[in-house]
């Protein structure tokens, strides 16, 4: 039989099974039918070319959905539940037509009233159906159910079950399908049915229809949203309102209406402006953002915000006799308004900012609403802030609030608690949207608030906060703690940035100052302990308070002073404590606000903010013993944690001694040793069984081997030799395990920098130590033998001279075989620390040098002549070459004929040199590089200056030498000297020349060299003409008063292409200085004044490299001399700036031009080179006005000079961003001159601006990520969508810049993605043509970028309630035509 009528005869006998009488069988056979059908799905959607089961046929297809259908009304729950599953799994698979009858059925038995018993299953199956179809289906089965659903829903006002479920399958429906034709026909309808249904009776029916409405916001148009919001507020208008005040004016109101709308259930029009406001906020006007605010706030009026502490006034008392279901709708209401602030605090900010103080005003009123409670501690100390004395006093003072009497007084059915709550959230977005926005956040400080019936008691954000730290309700406390810490996170963070300062006393530093440490910590502190020590508090508000003292612990002035510091101390001790008489907290919770605790602890020992006496006395008399349990503790975490404490407390008490050390007090008393040795030997025993134990978890074991190293390292002297050997023994055990070997290591440096006063005796396993880092080498891994040399260096320099014999002797030639092994041009990273371990081995162990010379040197040499070589690998090589000539480790000549011959042996072929080293194996290396001559004449110059001055004088001797004959013979080389060879020579004498002074050597040898540097600059080879310039500038800082005079005498006399070289020569020389200075020591100030006309009179050169130079060499020079070179440059600016452009290129305005340029581009060099900003800062704005010239290469490098102050150093110029920057960058952003040139057979269009655009948008991506505070944002979101529409390359910066936005500022982008449609389906939708190789896929890459955008933005939250937008995510996700590029991006993840 064939496969095909196998698969029939077994779905005929499962259908038959599901009629059968046995519910069991029934179920067995739905069972089976749902299996066959997800295999049937599964082949179907595969890609093979021959399927493994045949398609079913469509009568088979019809009697299985009647069978599945049928069993939605069996009997059994089972069954009926198993079907609802097989339905989601057939409607994959069967044929439009079928879909559509199914939903057609099941929509007719969710509005049969008479089914009622099996209603919510056959709504199940509807929802299932809706869920679960093809998109491609959905506009057929929309046009089916949205007019029945409707039709249902106004023809059953008298069956809420009805009701509930068809405004659930609106929902659903309109969520996946609302964009669908079909469905977008009847948003009208549909709005006007879900809008009648607000005024039901039922409460569970005016909910599914304000969440209905809610999901019908995100696609419905902007008319219709607009009408919907509007009348939205009609209907709340003229809702009666909550309190005394809010009734007032809703009488008001009412009475200048004339609606004729009927008036719908309040709490219900309340709840679905809310939701609307959450889903579609950010496309609401101002203006109506304008008019919700205030009707909410007449919901949330401070006046009504009465607590148990407040004296009711007569006409309050007669209010307050309100029916519970008065207070339960007022309470309700509330707490939508408040959801309602949130949700437009975090999606519409700029928006909101004209109401945000009304806001505020009423979330810290409501914040403190508890009409049934008193706190009984409110006083008139309140007028003032809230971290004065008088709140110290009040959480000191206080008895416990959560004992006995409050559950007396607590009702359950008080819901209050739920509007303090949502009072709390609106205050944390206003907190949150300060963060997001960048803004300052010291109003949230200073600023004071009525928070209270009587207005002249006021508070401030923070001081209000700081307060209620004694709510009741724990949720409301939480929330309150947390909202705080956030605010103290924040702000802590803008102080970094300067954007405020925490310190008092810096009142005239121009930014805002907050006393935190004076006015605030001391009450923040005491609410804290309040909480921790509450023996009913909650374990959420106690890891809460916890977590505000860490952050708190960043703050300047930390906790506290050394009385706070004991203070929660003693608090931590009683939540560590095993003794059930000192513990606060119950058995059950103590785990995880152990591991908090002890996670504060640490954290304040390694602050910098307190001081380490303090920390220490408090820590050991309170907290060392109960540190030392918690390592014998169940939990691995809690354990790990207790020993990173115990790996502070050595450096804890080193700190100390070297703060006494400063004090000049006796450190070494008789008391202060013994209490050392006692928390020596306290440490011992808590962490030596954790270091022996085998079968822990790996964090303890990493913990615990930093614990014993910082033993170790700090009190060695403490601890017995047996107890030493310990510990040593077991560090070298760990180091030769495979899961801790990485681990140990990092311990290794640690040992190794133990003070050198009473160095850690590691002799008996230095040896081992040594041996087993060596053998690590040979490992493939490249992160252990990183961590191996890393260690190996460390060792060897701290503990190698502790070695001595023939056997360590050996020891370090196999250390240096293996170090050899790995001295390679493709790790150059790893062979720089190879050097580095090289060099330490050959200080300490001198008679190393012939291993040296056997096994390091040979990949050494091979390294010089690598291309690759640069940085930290090359300035190791040279380290190294210079160790070995000092420690006479191998003959100068020998070295120098080697590095010579590296030169030779590359050129021509395979022939050794004296050191027998061929030519090098690695595919990249080349001597006749530039960048190989390059490093073999420093090499060769650093090791002529190592050497002894008759060495050095053969060697000056015998470079003049050759460069004489190369000149002779024409420049560039002749008969035994090659082009090669030339410039080894020009470089090597000019490296020689910036380590020592060529003026000074017998026999004339600067002003020969000068001639021939100066001769070269007639060469017919560039490459000898750049050495040439190159070496008279190196040369030049050593011997300045030869050369210079001499560079800026020929500046003057020569052509432009040797003022050129002249100019590269002069920069060479000033770079020197700002890198490193001279070989005396001595600097360039001097020389400023002769270097500085000369620069002046070429900085208008028509040609950009001459100008170029002059800007490099300006910008090294304000580096150097920013007192002398910025009243210059600014004077420059002041002269040359402002003058109309000549089209002429000698006439006078062009030069002013060129002047600007330079003066733009040396300041641009300056800010990428360091300059101190402090000096800079005042002539920024003089430089700025450069953005205004009308020379479009002169605003092109200003915009330049701007990116890279903002890249650098971006406090430079944020706060000239808003008057000197912005206008000129929106200008310029925008900026489209294009012009028609007409080449003769074509015409070509070129754009002058393109370049300023890239500019304009480099500086907008780096001011997002560097200083965001500084720009507006949602101003520059539609210069954004422009730059979607431009060409190619400011495409794609665009789209860095929103994949960017995406991650650290979503919100503008919400606002502003309906703009960002039309530009992005350009850009996927670009045709390839007959586009082919590299074309082809620059193409495809420019549609990726479209859609990788795209997908970043589908994935923020609430940018698909923008109708435009999802409907082109969903027509490109369903196009598969970037099917391919989806799975490519897929495949990038």
């Amino acid at each position: 039989m064939s496969s095909s009528g196998s698969n029939a005869v077994t779905l005929n006998a499962l259908l038959k099974k599901t009629e059968h009488y046995d519910k069991d069988e029934r179920y067995m056979a739905i069972s089976d039918l749902c299996e066959a059908l997800k295999r049937h799905a599964a082949s179907s959607t595969s890609y093979s070319s021959s399927p493994s089961l045949p398609l079913i046929d469509a009568s088979t297809e019809r009697r299985i959905c009647t069978a599945v259908l049928s069993l939605l009304d069996d009997s059994s729950n089972d069954v009926q539940t198993v079907a609802v599953k097989t339905l989601g799994v057939l409607l994959t698979t069967v044929q439009e037509e079928l879909v559509a009858e199914i939903a057609d059925k099941l929509c007719t038995l969710v509005l049969d009233s008479t089914k009622s018993d099996l209603h919510d299953v056959y709504a199940i199956g509807l929802t299932t159906l809706i869920t679960k179809i093809p998109l491609h289906m959905g506009d057929v089965v929309s046009h089916r159910l949205v007019g029945r659903l409707i039709d249902g829903i106004r023809l059953s006002s008298n069956s809420s079950f009805i009701l509930v479920s068809c405004f659930e399958l609106m929902t659903h429906l309109v969520s996946r399908f609302g964009t669908m034709p079909n469905v977008k026909r009847q948003h009208d309808a549909i709005l006007q049915i879900s809008l009648l249904q607000l005024s039901s009776t039922e409460t569970v029916v005016r909910k599914r229809a304000g969440s209905t409405i809610g999901v019908m916001s995100r696609v419905l148009s902007d008319a219709l949203l607009h009408q919907l919001v509007d009348r939205l507020l009609r209907q709340i208008d003229l809702a009666e309102g909550v309190g005394k005040s809010g009734k007032r004016r809703a009488r008001a109101a009412r009475a200048n209406s004339t609606t004729t709308d009927p008036i719908a259930d309040t709490r219900a029009i309340l709840r679905t402006m809310c939701t609307v406001s959450g889903e579609v906020g950010h496309r609401l006007t101002q203006s109506q953002i304008d008019c919700i605010i205030p009707i909410f706030l007449r919901f949330c009026d401070a006046e009504d915000a009465m607590s148990g502490d407040d004296e009711a006034s007569e006409d309050e008392s007669v209010s307050m006799e309100e029916t519970e279901e008065a207070v339960e709708l007022a309470n309700e209401l509330r707490e939508s308004c408040f959801a309602g602030f949130s949700s437009f605090v975090l999606r519409c900010p700029k928006e909101v900012m004209p109401h945000l103080k009304s806001i505020v005003g009423a979330s810290l009123a409501y914040m403190r609403y508890d009409p049934n409670y008193s706190y009984g501690d409110e006083e008139e100390g309140e007028e003032e802030d809230g971290a004065e004395s008088s709140d110290v006093e009040e959480f000191s003072e206080d008895e416990d609030e959560y004992s006995e009497e409050e559950d007396e007084e607590d009702d359950d059915d008080d819901a209050s608690w739920k509007v303090r709550r949502g009072a709390i959230q609106a205050l944390t977005a206003v907190v949150e949207s300060t963060k997001l926005q960048n803004m300052d956040p010291s109003s949230l400080w200073t600023e004071e608030y009525s928070w209270r019936k009587d207005q002249s008691m006021k508070t401030t954000v923070a001081g209000a906060l700081v307060k209620r730290f004694k709510e009741r309700e724990e949720n409301c406390r939480v929330a309150v703690i947390d909202c705080f810490t956030r605010l103290l996170a924040m702000t802590v963070a803008a102080a970094k940035n300067g954007m405020i300062s925490l310190e008092s006393g810096e009142e005239e530093s121009g930014v805002p100052v907050i006393d935190l440490r004076s006015k605030y910590v001391p009450a923040i502190v005491k609410a804290c302990e309040k909480q921790l020590e509450a023996k009913k508090g909650g374990e959420r508000t106690k890891t809460s308070a916890l977590a505000l003292l860490s952050t708190l612990c960043v703050a300047p002035g930390g906790i506290g002073g050394p009385t706070q510091i004991e203070s929660v101390f003693a608090h931590i001790h009683s939540i560590l404590s095993p003794d059930p008489k000192h513990r606060t907290i119950s058995t059950g919770l103590t785990k995880s606000i152990k591991l908090d605790a002890l996670c504060l602890v640490r954290i304040m020992m390694t602050c910098d903010q307190h001081d380490a006496s303090c920390i220490k006395h408090a820590f050991l008399s309170t907290l060392l013993g109960e540190v030392c349990n918690a390592v014998q503790e169940d939990w691995y975490k809690v354990i790990a944690e207790a020993l990173r404490v115990l790996a502070e407390v050595p450096s804890l008490l080193l700190l100390e001694k070297e703060w006494k050390a400063q004090q000049m007090t006796d450190e070494d008393s008789p008391n202060n040793t013994e209490e050392t040795n006692q928390v020596a030997k306290a440490l011992y025993d808590a962490i030596e069984p954790r270091l022996a134990a085998h079968d822990l978890d790996q964090e303890i074991k990493e913990c615990a081997l930093v614990a014993s190293a910082q033993l170790l390292s700090v009190l060695h002297p403490s601890l017995s030799t047996e107890q030493q050997h310990r510990l040593l023994s077991l560090l070298l055990e760990r180091l030769k395990n495979e899961t801790t070997r990485i681990a140990a290591m990092k311990t290794l440096p640690i040992l190794a920098s133990s003070s050198k006063s009473s160095r850690l005796d590691v002799s008996p396993i230095l040896s081992n130590v040594v041996s087993e880092l060596a053998s690590l080498l040979r490992q493939q891994s490249r992160g252990v033998k990183q961590s191996a040399l890393e260690s190996l260096d460390m060792v060897i320099q701290c503990h190698g001279q502790d070695c001595g014999g023939d056997q360590d002797v050996e020891l370090y030639n196999g250390v240096l075989r293996e170090l050899g092994m790995i001295i390679v041009d493709s790790d150059l990273h790893i062979s720089h620390l190879s050097l580095r371990a090289s060099i330490s081995v050959l200080k300490v162990c001198p008679s190393s040098g012939p291993s040296v010379k056997k096994h390091v040197l040979p990949p050494a040499l091979v390294l010089s002549t690598s291309p690759l070589l640069q940085d930290l690998a090359l300035e190791s090589l040279l380290s190294l070459l210079e160790q070995l000539v000092v420690s006479d480790a191998v003959d100068f000549h020998e070295l120098l004929t080697s590095l010579q011959g590296r030169l030779t042996n590359d050129i021509g072929g395979n022939s050794t040199s004296g050191m027998g080293v061929g030519t090098s194996t690695s595919s990249s290396s080349g001597g006749g590089s530039k960048q190989a001559v390059s490093n073999l004449a420093r090499c060769i110059a650093v090791i002529t200056a190592a050497t002894t001055p008759s060495n050095r004088d053969k060697v000056v001797e015998n470079l003049i030498s050759s460069l004489q004959s190369a000149i002779a013979a024409g420049g560039d080389g002749g008969v035994g000297v090659s082009a090669q060879e030339v410039q080894l020579a020009l470089l090597a004498s000019g490296d020689l020349g910036r380590k020592v002074n060529l003026a000074a050597m017998a026999g004339g040898v600067a002003p020969n060299l000068l001639h021939i540097y100066l001769s070269f600059f007639d060469a017919s080879s560039e490459d000898a003409k750049h050495a040439a310039a190159y070496a008279l500038g190196r040369a030049s800082v050593g011997a300045m008063d030869v050369f210079l005079p001499a560079i800026l005498n020929a500046l003057e006399q020569n052509s432009q292409k040797k003022q050129y070289l002249l100019l590269s020569a002069l920069r060479e020389l000033i770079h020197c200085y700002q890198t490193g200075g001279g070989a005396d020591g001595g600097d360039i100030s001097s020389s400023v004044p002769l270097i500085l006309p000369h620069l002046v009179s070429h900085c208008s050169d028509k040609e950009e490299g001459v100008r170029t130079m002059v800007a490099e060499c300006m910008g090294s020079l304000t580096c150097l001399e920013p007192g002398v070179m910025l009243p210059h440059l600014q004077e420059l600016v002041a002269t040359h700036g402002g003058k109309d452009v000549d089209d002429n290129e000698e006439g006078g305005g062009r030069k002013d031009a060129l002047s600007c340029w330079t003066v733009a581009t040396a300041i641009k060099f300056a800010i990428a080179a360091h300059a101190d900003p402090s000096k800079l800062a005042g002539f920024m704005p003089s430089f700025l006005r450069l953005l205004s010239e009308r020379d479009l290469s002169v605003r092109n490098a200003a915009l330049l000079m701007v990116y890279s102050s903002v890249h650098h150093t971006p406090q430079l110029v944020a706060g000239l961003m808003q008057e000197h920057i912005l206008p000129s960058l929106h200008e310029l952003a925008q900026l489209n001159l294009k012009r028609v040139v007409d080449l003769g057979p074509f015409k070509h269009t070129v754009d002058d601006a393109l370049p300023l655009r890239k500019a304009a948008l480099s500086i907008f991506s780096t001011c997002l990520e560097k200083c965001p505070a500084s720009i507006d944002i949602p101003a520059f979101m539609p210069i954004l969508g422009k730059a979607l529409g431009d060409v190619e390359d400011i495409q794609l910066q665009a789209h860095q810049i929103i994949i960017s936005m995406c991650y650290r500022h979503p919100i503008p982008l919400v606002g502003a993605v309906e703009a960002f449609v039309d530009p992005l389906q350009k850009t996927i939708d670009k045709k390839t043509g007959q586009k082919t190789g590299t074309e082809l896929e620059r193409a495809h890459e420019w549609i990726k970028s479209g859609l990788r955008t795209m997908i970043a933005l589908s994935n923020l939250d609430g940018v698909m309630n923008c109708r435009k937008f999802a409907e082109f995510v969903e027509r490109t996700k369903r196009n598969e035509k970037y099917h391919r590029f989806f799975v490519a991006l897929e495949e990038e993840r």
